[in-house]
């Protein structure tokens, strides 16, 4: 197996952190909406008459704790859903009362307290998909990828065309290199949804890894004749070509990619040091200077500079 360039490790160590985002989009981007959960687990709170006066109901404090957590007044949020809580603690509905506090808790930072309050949740909705996923996902943004792995797999005995769910497992099978199992996922979701550009995407990264550069190159230009537009996709290409000893074919993906995203630092760095790997020093400096116009400190770049002389 070939021994891979600087260049090379550069473009994984870049197409990783994107690949993170751009696959998994649905895994880090936390999503605030309170009411969205009520429509899950459909629940519907029916309000008590004025004549009720003063005395707090189960409904009345729900309705205040949303109101409340969307205003981002938390710790009255929270307060308002524990009441509804000690109101009615048999109450079916708690299931969603726990979630909305788990919810509540991630807003605030509190990712463990959010753990235990979805446990909570679970304890008395073992199977509330939109519960397991919302767990899972904190699990996956504090890098626990068992647990979030058997959040994920109970959904899909329950729900088996998740796409997102599917996805999500797929990448932590990826990440411990069980590229069979990956596969499989891929292969499930494209089964029912055989364009999604994600799942193809990350076929095409798995054959990659598992160091099946031509098939990974031929899946990636498949995708390319499809997605012309989509820069990231010459950007993957171009590391597999760097990684083979192709720098002429990586540059030209290079270049399609740069022209695509004409400000991505990230890109232009890549290709400065793949020109710098091949002695293009004109060329190189050239990509170093627009990384700088486009605000990376010159003093970041203070040696590359001087072996473009």
């Amino acid at each position: 197996m070939k021994k891979k360039t600087n260049t090379a490790l550069l473009i994984k160590v870049k197409r990783e952190k994107r690949n993170v985002k751009n696959l998994l989009p649905h895994l880090f981007v936390r999503r605030w909406h309170i009411l969205a959960v009520a429509n899950f687990l459909l629940f519907i709170f029916h309000f008590t008459p004025s004549s009720a006066q003063s005395l707090p109901t189960y409904e009345s404090s729900i309705e205040q704790a949303l109101t409340a957590a969307n205003e981002q007044r938390y710790d009255e949020a929270i307060n308002l859903f524990r009441q509804a809580l000690k109101i009615s603690p048999d109450d079916i509905r708690n299931a969603l009362t726990y979630a909305n506090i788990a919810h509540v808790q991630e807003a605030k930072g509190d990712k463990m307290k959010a753990l235990d309050s979805y446990d909570m949740a679970l304890g008395i909705a073992p199977l509330n998909v939109p519960i397991l996923k919302a767990q899972a996902d904190l699990y996956m943004s504090l890098g626990n990828h068992n647990k979030a792995a058997r959040n994920y797999t109970k959904i899909l005995d329950v729900d088996p065309h998740n796409i997102n769910v599917l996805l999500n497992r797929a990448y932590i099978y990826q990440q411990r290199h069980d590229y069979e199992h990956a596969k499989n996922d891929y292969e499930q979701l494209l089964t029912f949804n055989p364009d999604n550009y994600a799942a193809l995407l990350g076929v095409a990264i798995l054959f990659q890894n598992a160091n099946k550069p031509q098939e990974a190159i031929s899946r990636l230009t498949t995708l390319i004749d499809q997605h012309p537009d989509k820069a990231e996709l010459y950007t993957i290409r171009a590391e597999i070509e760097a990684e083979g000893n192709q720098p002429e074919l990586a540059l030209i993906d290079l270049d399609k990619a740069i022209t695509l995203e004409p400000t991505n630092t990230n890109l232009i760095l890549t290709r400065a040091y793949l020109h710098l790997h091949e002695d293009h020093k004109h060329l190189a400096q050239k990509d170093f200077l627009r990384a700088i116009e486009l605000g990376i400190p010159r003093g970041q770049l203070k040696e590359e500079l001087k072996q473009c002389k």
